[in-house]
Formats: structure tokens, C-alpha cells, sequence
């Protein structure tokens, strides 16, 4: 790899502020690993020599430094915004499954399987089911009552002596 150009870093940042920064973010481990790596290459080290310092990969180094350039400490931060495989089950057909388990009584997880496979035609296990269900704010806890007809002195008369 003769004649590479080294890249260079956006001086969105003076060294001192730089520094700053790095001390404000001794707890976060991961902005701080990539801060680390930006001091390093600003001061003149290579890519590859911050990268074998750091323990970390030289596209991974490469991406830290252009998501820097583009986007200043922004870009370091960690995006955790839809991470993981989209749901099979769309936002529309889950406010219309929540619905329908309004005016269920006594709901089980099987119960609610089997809503989901025949209506949907999708087929979740049934812990999937249970962290949909729990998604819409609701949860297999037994139901207790609510008594409407409470004394105004309730508190003087249940309470323990």
C-alpha cells in the first residue's frame, strides 16, 4: 500500500477541547474508545498504528473517522435507532390487535396466539406474543377489584393500631 494518502481529521475541535471532552466521557466506554482514536489520529499517527493501539479493526477505525468528518462528535455517538429485524406484524395490525384484546376476558398467551395466527396468518411463539402484549401496555396479571363505594374517613377507619 505505497503512496496511500493518509486521511485527515475535520479540526472541528481544538486539541484543548478536544481533551475536554475525552474527560467529560471517561464513563461512556464507547464514545471514549473513539475519542481516543481521534486524538490519535490528529496528533499524526496513522490509521492502522491508532487501530493496533485501540485493539479494533482498521474499517472500523476508518468508519469512526469518517462518520467524524461528516457529522463532528455527533457521528461518534452510538445509533442504536432501528436496530434489529422490523416486525412482521404491522403498526395498524397491532392498534387492531390491541383492540380486540380490550373486550377479551380472562386473556391467555395461547389465547392471544392464536388470535394473532388466525386473524394475521403469522405464527409467533408465544414469548413473542407476550412482549406484544406487553408492548401495548397490557399484562397477564390476575385482575383485582376496584371498589367504587369508598368511606371519605377510609383511611381513619382501615387503619392498623
Amino acid at each position: 500500500m505505497v503512496n496511500m494518502v493518509q486521511k485527515k481529521v475535520a479540526d472541528f475541535l481544538s486539541d484543548d477541547e478536544l481533551e475536554e471532552t475525552i474527560k467529560n466521557n471517561k464513563k461512556n466506554c464507547k464514545l471514549f474508545q473513539k475519542l481516543i482514536f481521534i486524538r490519535a489520529v490528529k496528533k499524526g499517527y496513522k490509521v492502522s498504528d491508532a487501530c493496533d493501539f485501540l485493539q479494533i479493526s482498521e474499517p472500523t477505525g476508518h468508519r469512526w473517522l469518517d462518520n467524524y468528518n461528516e457529522k463532528d462528535l455527533a457521528g461518534l455517538s452510538p445509533n442504536y435507532e432501528k436496530v434489529g429485524r422490523p416486525s412482521k406484524m404491522s403498526e395498524e395490525n397491532k392498534e387492531e390487535f390491541f383492540k380486540i384484546i380490550e373486550n377479551e376476558d380472562n386473556l391467555t398467551p395461547q389465547r392471544a396466539h392464536s388470535i394473532i395466527k388466525n386473524r394475521y396468518n403469522l405464527n409467533y411463539s408465544i414469548r413473542h406474543v407476550c412482549r406484544i402484549v406487553e408492548s401495548g401496555g397490557y399484562n397477564y396479571g390476575k385482575a383485582y377489584q376496584i371498589f367504587s363505594q369508598k368511606p371519605d374517613n377510609a383511611d381513619k377507619e382501615l387503619k392498623k393500631t
